[in-house]
């Protein structure tokens, strides 16, 4: 039975490796007759009763007399088969010689894949083997394969063949495999004849040449396993799968870039690479493939192609084959799945194009949904990146070298860049200039200090002038590429990406340059974006950069100002001491009426008036009851003085008339009643400081002019109020000019928001918006305990000392008239020579003095003092006051209208106020005028 089943293994392997032979040696007809059916049929039914009947044991003989068969040259051959009861492989009936745990055999069992080794490593545990065979200790083999032998219904390795060869000619793998079914097969009824192994094998019939069931099983098992997060580790289970079904030496899979249509190589065969392989594959070997989306073999691959291929991939091609991946969510290519050295012949079957093609049927969109979840994740990375990125580089805002070192690092750190350079525009001499350096020296060791190019010359000098990213492969094959600093420093430069730094409006501001990529040949898309996107941040911090040098060197400038501006106004210690140590007078020796609502403050000469404040700070009994020093007292005093300009109006005699005004109120009506000492104090200072540095023009002026005022107040309002408030608080951090010095904590804070709520409310539009809240506190009566009326009753008196002259006799209030106009007409003059046209009472050859002196006394003037008087009955004489004076307007109208016909223009302020003598008006018609 032995012999006949050899002779049955001979003649199927012989059938399976040519059959058209094998029919005409036994005299039967290729197209195959009736009879002939007949014969084959008869065949199969006698190997099968032979399969039935066959031991064991008997197996290594038989397959090694098979192989003898089957090899073209003399081999020797060792037949490991699977023991059903230990589970273990042995060489020999009698299950003495077991499969070595190391060496090419264990590797080749282990990963369940043919090996093929030439010259094998003589510690091997199989060449002591294969000698024994030969009877001959001497003898080396030059070439082994070992072939593993799998059930694919146990799931088991159940023999591996072993063949070896001293010719060195290669043993065709692919030519075992009929032989291999064969043994599976008898291998799988001897088991079942044994009776022992229950339902582990089944009965077969003979068999086929594929096997669809345990295709789709092992499709299903290969899916189950592709759960990675990782491409990678994805890649090695889908290769690992097409090299074992294609009996393969490796696969490997060249990813698919959509936008750049690069390809990119993680994994070759179980080796994920620790750098990938990534190259253009428009102008690639595997060109074909991408372009016809069509299988490639080796065989159609000219030898130039096939060399280079071999270059990228560090291996040499016996046999190739390229499938397109695609898959159901994307239009384009996936990925190219490459199977490479097919063991036992030249090239790659259609079978295996077959199995290629089902295996990414079912893994395509695994795959794709893999590659799709590490983009977002390397998206998420990225992004997380890029705000740490921020967060550094925002920290280096006050020091731009410190800065540009920072972008360098960062920008090397996101691309993997080797080095980086970065270039600011100057654009005075329209050149590029790099003052930080990634480590370069000249030839001679000597450090560079600085760099300028000619923003036209050079790739950063094309960037920087189309404001556009270049990626540049081969940099010395670009022409735009200027070699000259290479050439200077020793340094080679292989690839570049070089990319604009822009601000918001789309001007270039600079260009970062980064040369030779680390981890790979080139620059590749994502770092373009990366750059792009980084290029935002370079732009945001390198321009707050500039714009906080700016600032700071505006503020020195302002500090130089400001301290020459204090060196000036600064008083000499020979008059503070002179001050400090006068005696100060009361307010009788001013004028018996000096705390009189009608005594004209301004028939004080100017010289005198420190003292005269003095005075009002002792009367009011500030100095002893807030520590103030007389030597800072007079100090304080003589700056604020300084601190006012000489404009007609807005000088210090209307600071020392308002401050006046405020001490009368505070004699007179009783304030301590009404407000804190805090209150009444930051009140007092306030009026002193109120118009400090006035310019004699108002905040409108201010804001068509565009002076520095308005620039630096107009966001806020009220310009010219917040300066004089600043001005104040220079004064008062001015070395001994702190009246606030010895206040408690909390208390200086309030007298300092007390002065700057105080100075602000001289803004007439803040005094208009808050009046009708002033007149219903006056209404409702006023409230102690409102915090609220504390503050608007602050206001009221600030309104109604800055208006104070109004409240003054006739004689001083026409003359004070006359300063107001002039300084109102000088604005309008200024406002012509701009080109625009003056308001009215601007504008010396329209204004129509008296009807807009009622017509102020009436809407601005009046209304406070009405309510000063109903909130404070000693008031009330400072209302008539005003009543009066608006008479004398009245008066002045009404004799213009019959000496003038009602037409002021062409008169002089002089003119107007002569008329007043000439009172030819009968005093029934005067009566009809006043209210």
């Amino acid at each position: 039975m032995v012999i006949v089943f050899n002779h049955v293994l001979v003649s199927s392997f012989l059938f399976y490796r040519n059959p058209h032979r094998f029919l005409v040696d036994a005299g039967c007809k290729t197209n195959g007759d009736a009879g002939s059916g007949k014969s084959k049929q008869s065949e199969k039914d006698g190997e099968t009763k032979l399969w039935e009947k066959s031991d064991f044991r008997s197996l290594h003989e038989q397959v090694k007399e098979a192989i003898n068969y089957i090899a073209s040259k003399s081999v020797t051959s060792l037949v490991y088969l699977l023991d059903k009861d230990s589970g273990e492989l042995y060489a020999d009936k009698e299950n003495t010689k077991k499969l070595p745990k190391n060496g090419i055999c264990w590797e080749a069992w282990s990963m369940r894949k043919a090996r093929a080794c030439h010259n094998l490593d003589p510690g091997d545990p199989l060449v002591s083997e294969l000698s024994a065979q030969q009877d001959n200790t001497g003898w080396k083999p030059k070439s082994v394969l070992c072939y593993p032998i799998d059930d694919s219904q146990s799931g088991r390795c159940i023999a591996l063949i072993v063949v070896g060869s001293n010719f060195g000619e290669e043993i065709d793998a692919h030519s075992l495999m009929p032989l291999a079914e064969q043994i599976v097969a008898c291998y799988r009824n001897m088991c079942k004849c044994d009776g022992s192994t229950g339902d582990q094998y089944r009965e077969t019939s003979p068999p086929t040449s594929s096997t669809t069931t345990s295709d789709k099983e092992a499709i299903v098992k290969l899916c189950g396993e592709l759960y990675d997060q990782n491409t990678a580790d994805l890649q090695r289970k889908i290769v690992r799968y097409l090299e074992e079904h294609t009996n393969a030496e490796f696969g490997f899979m060249l990813l698919v870039v959509p936008e750049t249509q690069e390809l990119y190589c993680q994994v070759i065969g179980d080796k994920v690479l620790d750098q990938e392989i990534r190259f253009p594959g428009e102008t690639s070997p595997f060109s074909a493939v991408l372009e016809s989306k069509d299988p490639l073999r080796l065989e159609n691959i000219t030898e130039d192609k096939k060399k280079e291929m071999e270059v990228l991939l560090g291996r040499s091609l016996q046999s190739l084959m390229c499938v397109p991946v695609t898959s159901r969510n994307y239009d384009g290519l996936v990925a190219i799945a490459c199977v490479a050295n097919k063991f036992g012949t030249d090239s790659f079957t259609s079978e295996d194009l077959q199995t290629i093609q089902t295996c990414f049927k079912y893994t395509a969109a695994i795959l794709t949904n893999t590659l799709a979840f590490q983009n977002e994740r390397k998206l998420k990375k990225q992004t997380q990146a890029m705000l740490e990125v921020a967060k550094n580089l925002f920290t280096h805002l006050d020091d731009l070298t410190k800065l540009l070192r920072e972008i360098m690092q960062e920008a090397r750190n996101l691309t993997q860049a080797e080095r980086c350079s970065v270039f600011l525009i100057d654009e005075e001499t329209e050149e590029l200039v790099a003052k930080v350096f990634d480590g370069i020296t000249t030839n001679d060791k000597e450090v560079q200090s600085e760099i300028r190019m000619p923003i036209i010359q050079g790739i950063a000098g094309h960037v920087a002038t189309t404001g556009k990213l270049l990626n540049i492969k081969d940099a010395y094959s670009h022409p735009m590429f200027y070699r000259g600093i290479d050439d200077s420093t020793g340094f080679r430069t292989r690839n570049i990406l070089c990319f604009p730094i822009k601000n918001e409006a789309g001007n270039v501001l600079g260009v970062a340059q980064l040369c030779n990529k680390k981890t790979g040949p080139f620059f590749t898309v994502f770092d373009e974006d990366v750059a792009s996107a980084f290029a935002v941040y370079c732009c945001i911090s390198i321009s707050h950069s500039l714009m906080y040098q700016r600032v700071i060197a505006a503020q020195i400038r302002n500090s130089l100002a400001n301290e020459l501006m204090m060196y000036h106004m600064k008083v000499a210690q020979e008059e503070v001491d002179t001050l400090a140590h006068m005696e100060i007078n009361s307010p009788s020796f001013w004028h018996a009426d000096f705390d009189k609502f009608s005594f004209p403050p301004r028939m004080i000469p100017e010289d005198d008036t420190e003292m005269a404040c003095l005075t009002m700070f002792e009367d009011l009994g500030f100095i002893t009851k807030f520590r103030i020093r007389r030597d800072t007292l007079a100090r304080f005093v003589l700056m604020v003085r300084r601190g006012y300009r000489n404009p007609p109006y807005h000088n210090w005699m209307h600071a020392f008339a308002v401050t006046h005004f405020c001490y009368v109120c505070m004699k007179n009506l009783k304030l301590t009643q009404y407000l804190e000492d805090i209150e009444m104090f930051s009140l007092f200072t306030s009026c002193m400081c109120h118009d400090i540095d006035h310019r004699g023009t108002n905040n409108s002026y201010q804001s068509v002019s565009k002076s520095v005022l308005a620039a630096l107040y107009s966001s806020e309002g009220s310009v010219l109020e917040r300066h004089h408030f600043a001005q104040s608080m220079c004064i008062v951090n001015t070395d001994g000019c702190n009246l606030f010095e010895n206040l408690s904590s909390k208390d200086y804070q309030q007298a300092l928001d007390l002065m700057r709520d105080i100075i602000l409310a001289t803004d007439l539009a803040h005094h208009l918006r808050i009046l009708k809240n002033i007149e219903t506190m006056a209404k409702t009566g006023y409230d102690k305990e409102n915090t609220k009326h504390h503050k608007l009753l602050l206001c009221l008196l600030m309104t109604a000392s800055d208006l104070s002259d109004q409240t003054k006799p006739w004689d001083s209030t026409k003359h004070i008239a006359a300063l107001i106009y002039k300084e109102f007409f000088s604005q309008g003059d200024m406002e012509k020579s701009m080109g625009r046209e003056p308001i009215e009472m601007m504008d010396r050859e329209r204004a129509r003095i008296p009807d807009l002196q009622i017509g102020f006394l009436d809407h601005i003037a009046l209304p406070v003092y009405k309510v000063l008087a109903e909130l404070f009955p000693a008031a009330n004489s400072v209302k008539v006051a005003v009543e009066d004076n608006r008479r004398h307007w009245d008066k002045i109208c009404a004799l213009i209208k019959i000496r003038r016909g009602g037409s002021c223009e062409q008169m002089s302020y002089d003119q107007i106020l002569a008329l007043e003598a000439e009172d030819h008006l009968p005093q029934t018609n005067q009566s009809n005028h006043i209210q």
